[in-house]
């Protein structure tokens, strides 16, 4: 994660992160957590190494949840079998937070317009038509937290 993400990551709510460039991912998450791993571990990339190392932080009996949209329909995800039937790891998938929007979106928007939910801090670029090429450049670079497109 780029160092802008996890500083956004700080603001919006979390406790800790890592910088994968300091050393092994999983072995930080094991010292952050005495040992221990995670009880909740969400992999948002979609690359399967990735997916593998939060099945590695996840503590006995945690849960997984892959977000991120895996780069082909034919990527294979490849975990130990003993590892997987032995630590009681749940694994489950996500599309769009499983979230429904006729249930969900009313909330979320009674949410941002009592202050509960800040939208705006999601946002770290607001781009033009025009312009997503370059927005598309930003999340290649793994720059900004979210652009959003806005009318001219």
């Amino acid at each position: 994660m780029a160092p802008g993400r996890r500083e956004s990551s700080l603001r919006s709510g979390a406790t800790h992160t890592i910088d994968p460039a300091e050393g092994d991912p999983v072995e930080q998450v094991r010292g952050l957590t005495g040992g221990r791993g995670v009880d909740h571990a969400f992999e948002v990339v979609g690359l399967p190494q990735l997916m593998n190392q939060a099945f590695d932080m996840a503590r006995s009996a945690g849960s997984v949840t892959l977000v991120g949209m895996p780069p082909a329909m034919d990527t294979v995800l490849s975990i130990p079998a003993m590892s997987a039937v032995f630590s009681g790891k749940r694994l489950q998938g996500s599309v769009m937070g499983g979230s429904q929007i006729l249930r969900d979106f009313p909330r979320f928007i009674r949410m941002a317009e009592t202050g509960q939910l800040d939208l705006g801090s999601m946002v770290t670029r607001r781009i033009s038509l025009d312009e997503v090429n370059d927005g598309i450049a930003l999340l290649d670079r793994a720059e900004g937290v979210r652009s959003v497109i806005v009318p001219e």
